[in-house]
């Protein structure tokens, strides 16, 4: 297998794995839109530190937070091992990987994602989350939803939120997998063209101020 399509790989995993990715941490983030900064709340309404805290922990962030970074590993596994089979079929036989050599990329990667999971921690997470929702959620606000995750409603929801995720990722993967092998495809095509046609490889030095 060339380098055009191992790079290839890497990439249709990449167009896997960071969707999923952004879609599970982004249910723990504050809204970003452009229509974020008219609700700001002012400064002597916000709710305090310890609020917030208290909201995330019967809101069971932490937990959801855990597990979803939990099933990240998998996840990209999963993806990995799909998209060098989906590449690998389109190759005459004698082109396939031998299966050591399978197993030696695999192990690059796991170690690598491995490292990629300890880069922002959850304890991090929360910390950096704290005086967003405090600048989006005033102190009545944070005792509603405190009171309401608290009731058995809000423990019946956070209770089916895992099984909730499961399929839902579920869903998202395999259409994620199906539109980005097209995509994978005529990415390979492209870069073949553009080294065949003498195209550099690696950018230019910058010019050197005049």
């Amino acid at each position: 297998m060339n380098k055009i399509r191992s790079f290839a790989i890497v990439a249709g995993l990449m167009l896997v794995a960071f969707p999923a990715l952004a879609q599970a941490l982004s249910a723990q983030q504050a809204p970003a839109d452009q229509s974020a900064a008219a609700t700001v709340i002012p400064p002597d309404q916000q709710a305090t530190p310890d609020q917030i805290r208290k909201f995330f922990e019967v809101a069971r962030v932490r937990q959801q937070m855990q597990m979803m970074m939990g099933m990240m590993p998998r996840i990209v596994t999963q993806a990995y091992q799909q998209e060098m089979k989906s590449i690998e079929d389109t190759l005459p036989a004698g082109q396939q990987l031998p299966p050591q050599e399978h197993a030696a990329l695999q192990a690059v990667m796991d170690k690598y994602m491995k490292e990629a999971m300890n880069l922002y921690s959850v304890d991090d997470m929360i910390a950096d989350a704290i005086p967003i929702y405090q600048r989006h959620i005033s102190r009545s606000d944070a005792d509603a939803l405190i009171a309401f995750y608290s009731s058995s409603a809000g423990q019946h929801i956070l209770d089916a939120q895992p099984v909730i995720m499961q399929e839902y990722m579920g869903v998202e993967m395999g259409r994620v997998m199906t539109r980005s092998r097209a995509l994978t495809s005529q990415m390979v095509t492209d870069m073949e063209n553009a080294v065949k046609s003498g195209l550099p490889t690696t950018a230019p030095p910058p010019s050197k101020p005049q």
